[in-house]
Formats: structure tokens, C-alpha cells, sequence
């Protein structure tokens, strides 16, 4: 049987075209599948890195109930369980074990994850886990900064993901067929013309296949190759968007952690400088102790707020927070909130005055709470940034709709440079000064991120030697 030209050129080009699609899917599949477990598994390392500066941050006593039930909560909020052993092998900690029941878990000594470990850095693992029968993925890693704890293991279920991979692999799949259809028909209609284009999507494939990202597709012809080639366009700019967003939300989790390591390290070595002078010189007074324990007490009471802090912020940033919007007087409000800065304004020896003295009946509407822990933020840095003899003014101006509360200082004022960066977060003016008063640098930016959750911003204006005035905005209840 002899077939005509068009035929040959028809069934050659579908033939190819059913093979190149058909590989395209198949090597995209194989990539995207190295590329799902390079990326987990490198998240699965960071988290066993974070738990580690956490761990040699810290140093916990798992048989303390309150450090047992914080490691707890922190693995549910990562999603993960978490399992910390000593170098025998015996179970320290794990997230989804109650504290008085740790004795009924088995030594992980024998572990496979474990006997890897032993030999090299890291370890990991993927079999069924023997509660959930589901692919489970464990990995662990050796420290020595940790105390007692000498092995972190995270494990996580893998049947989302793999879940996950399979829909795309049908997509993939099912989009390569359809292609391969919509392409026959092309072909056997327009064959004479379908051979430049495709010859043309080819060269741009094989670009973008050794990497070269930038390459676009040529959509000259208003057809199916032209609409195909403006999606892989609109495919590989947002390829190339989320590589710049991934890249940029790793450098701030890196400048976070960095942070915060930074930030928990200078307490906790005070701390630790006082107790072993203490420790190591019998013979000190009783009134150089006292000096010594009481040096102590304050870095103890700075690492508290900065926990404190580190953990508000936490929620409010992933959407754990939540706020309960009522409405309140704003009158008896902030003179109760006066009330308990007073004693911390006479430590200072500043003057608090509370502009509108008058009791006028305003209610405004928002998380009462929250918003107490902005004035007290506010108000906390007007005392304590302030001059000898100073003063800090709360007030308020109302109209129909809204309220706006304020609060003012006669302190030392703000440069214009910083004014930008001073709600971003470890971000400090006077470092020294900052400290000394034990600030923890994140109070500012929990107060942006209440008040952005109240619809409301955060305005300052402020000259270096006069003062500085913070002020927001507040619905008003008709």
C-alpha cells in the first residue's frame, strides 16, 4: 500500500510530535519528582537546623512540664512530630508522646534513620509508619550544642505529597495527550505551515530544559502554536516570579533565625557570666551577690519579653491570632492604661498627663486587648526613651467616624533615616540604650501588625531633641 506525501508528512510529524510529547512528560515528571524530594528534603534539614538553634538557645529541661508543653506546641505549629534523643538512644522528648508516658517508647538506637546517623551527619529514612500505615518520612542529625539531646529527628507523612505529585503527573500526562490531539489536527489541516513553529518552540524547549529561563516563546502567529507558546510564557514568568519570591522569603528566614540567635545569645550568656561568678567565687559578699543576682534577674526578665514577643509576633505573622472586635469606653480605657504606666513613669522620672482630662463618652471598636498591648508598647517607649524630668502626653481627637489616639514625648527624637525602618523587626535606633532598657526590638513591630489588623496605621513624626508623636486611627461607634 503506498501512501501519498501528505500522508507521510502527516504521520511522520504526529508520530514525532505522540514521542516528543510523550518524553517531554516523562522527563518532566522525573524532574519534578527530584525536584519535590530535593526541596523536601531540604526544608526537612532546615527544620532540624532551626530546632537545634532553638535547643542550644534555650536548653531545656524536658522533665519541666512548661518546656516540655513549648516544644509540643512548636512542632504542631510546624507540622511535624519531633523526637529528641541522648546519645544512648533513650527518647527525651517526642511531640506526639505525653511527658509520663515518654518511658513506654522504645530505644531508637536501633532505628534506621539512626544507624545512618551514626555514621554520617545526617540521616533519613521513608517506610510506613507503624501507627498511621502511611509513607512517613523521618530524618535526623547529630548536635553537640544541644545538652542531653544528641539526636533531632523530624518526621513528617508523605502521602500529601505524594498525593500531590500524582494529580500533577496526571495533569502532566492528560496536558501531553491533549496536546498530541490538538496538534493532529493542526497538522492535517495546515501541515505545509506547522513545521517552522514547531521547529521554533523546540529551540526555546531545549533552552529552557538546560536552564535558561529567560528564553520566551515566539507567538508571532495568532493560532493554537501562538496561544500555546503565551502560555508557556505566562508559565515561565511565573516560574521565574516564584524563584525570586522563594529566594527572598529563604534570605529573611535565614536574617530571622540569624536574629534571633543573635538576640536570645546575649541574655542567656549574662545570665550564665553572673551565675558562674557566683558559682566559682565562694567568697563574694552578700551585697556583691545581691548586685550579681540581680543583674541576673533583669537579663532573665529581657529573655522572658523577648520570648514573649518572638512568640506574639509569630502568631499574628502566620494568622493564629485571633482578634475579638467590641466596642469599649476610650475614656476609662486609657486611663487605665495611664494607671499601670505610672509606676514604671515615677522609676524614671517622668510626667505623665492625660490630655483630655474631661470624661467624655466615646466608644471606639477593636480587640481591646491588643490594642492595650499597643498603647503599652507606645507608652513604654515614650517613659523610657525620655529625658530626666520628661514628660509623655496621651491623648485623643474625635470626629464622626473615628478616633485619633496619640501619644507624645519629650524625648530624644528620631532621625528621619530611621523613621522608615524602625517597624521592622531587631531593627534599633540607639542599640546600646535599646538594650539597657531591655528592649527586645520587636515591640514596634507587633504594634504595626495590630494595628494593620485593625484596618488602622502607624504614623510618626518626630525631631531629634524635641520629641517624637505616634498616632493611629480607630473606627468610632455611632
Amino acid at each position: 500500500m503506498k501512501f501519498t506525501l501528505f500522508q507521510k508528512i502527516y504521520g511522520s510529524v504526529l508520530l514525532v510530535l505522540t514521542l516528543a510529547v510523550l518524553s517531554a512528560s516523562v522527563v518532566s515528571i522525573f524532574e519534578l519528582q527530584h525536584y519535590y524530594k530535593q526541596q523536601f528534603v531540604r526544608e526537612m534539614n532546615v527544620q532540624l537546623d532551626a530546632v537545634e538553634h532553638l535547643l542550644a538557645a534555650i536548653q531545656p529541661d524536658f522533665k519541666d512540664m512548661q518546656d516540655y508543653a513549648f516544644f509540643v506546641e512548636y512542632a504542631q505549629r510546624q507540622q511535624y512530630r519531633l523526637t529528641l534523643n541522648d546519645s544512648s538512644g533513650t527518647v527525651l522528648f517526642d511531640s506526639n508522646v505525653p511527658q509520663d508516658s515518654l518511658i513506654k517508647i522504645k530505644n531508637h538506637l536501633d532505628r534506621q534513620e539512626t544507624l545512618k546517623e551514626k555514621t554520617t551527619f545526617w540521616g533519613r529514612d521513608k517506610r510506613k509508619g507503624a501507627t498511621l500505615h502511611t509513607p512517613m518520612f523521618y530524618t535526623s542529625k547529630k548536635c553537640t550544642s544541644t545538652g542531653d539531646v544528641k539526636m533531632i529527628r523530624v518526621v513528617r507523612n508523605l502521602k500529601e505529597v505524594e498525593n500531590s505529585l500524582q494529580a500533577i503527573q496526571r495533569k502532566i500526562l492528560f496536558g501531553g495527550g491533549l496536546a498530541v490531539l490538538l496538534f493532529s489536527i493542526i497538522i492535517y489541516v495546515v501541515a505545509f505551515r506547522i513545521t517552522y513553529p514547531i521547529h521554533q518552540l523546540a529551540r526555546a524547549a531545549e533552552r529552557i530544559k538546560s536552564g535558561d529561563y529567560s528564553v520566551r516563546f515566539a507567538d508571532a502567529d495568532k493560532n493554537e502554536i501562538g496561544c500555546l507558546a503565551n502560555l508557556l510564557n505566562e508559565i515561565l514568568n511565573k516560574m521565574n516570579s516564584d524563584l525570586v519570591q522563594m529566594k527572598k522569603l529563604e534570605h529573611m528566614r535565614s536574617q530571622f533565625l540569624g536574629n534571633v540567635s543573635h538576640e536570645l545569645r546575649t541574655p542567656i550568656f549574662s545570665v550564665q557570666g553572673y551565675l558562674e561568678t557566683l558559682l566559682n567565687n565562694p567568697d563574694v559578699g552578700p551585697g556583691q551577690q545581691k548586685k550579681f543576682v540581680k543583674k541576673a534577674y533583669r537579663q532573665a526578665i529581657r529573655l522572658n519579653n523577648l520570648l514573649t514577643d518572638l512568640i506574639d509576633i509569630s502568631r499574628i505573622e502566620s494568622g493564629e491570632m485571633k482578634l475579638t472586635f467590641i466596642s469599649f469606653d476610650l475614656h476609662k480605657w486609657l486611663q487605665s492604661i495611664i494607671v499601670e504606666a505610672a509606676e514604671t513613669a515615677t522609676e524614671n522620672n517622668v510626667e505623665i498627663i492625660f490630655v483630655n482630662e474631661k470624661n467624655e463618652h466615646i466608644e471606639i471598636v477593636g480587640d481591646q486587648e491588643r490594642l492595650r498591648q499597643v498603647m503599652h508598647n507606645l507608652v513604654t517607649n515614650a517613659i523610657k526613651y525620655n529625658i530626666k524630668n520628661g514628660k509623655v502626653k496621651i491623648g485623643y481627637i474625635a470626629d464622626t467616624r473615628s478616633v485619633e489616639i496619640y501619644v507624645s514625648d519629650t524625648g530624644r527624637g528620631i532621625d528621619q533615616a530611621h523613621i522608615p525602618h524602625i517597624f521592622e523587626r531587631f531593627y534599633r535606633v540607639d542599640k546600646e540604650r535599646s538594650r539597657e532598657v531591655g528592649g527586645t526590638g520587636l515591640g514596634l513591630a507587633i504594634v504595626k501588625h495590630i494595628l494593620e489588623a485593625h484596618n488602622s496605621k502607624i504614623v510618626v513624626t518626630s525631631q531629634p531633641g524635641i520629641g517624637s508623636r505616634f498616632n493611629f486611627s480607630l473606627t468610632r461607634v455611632a
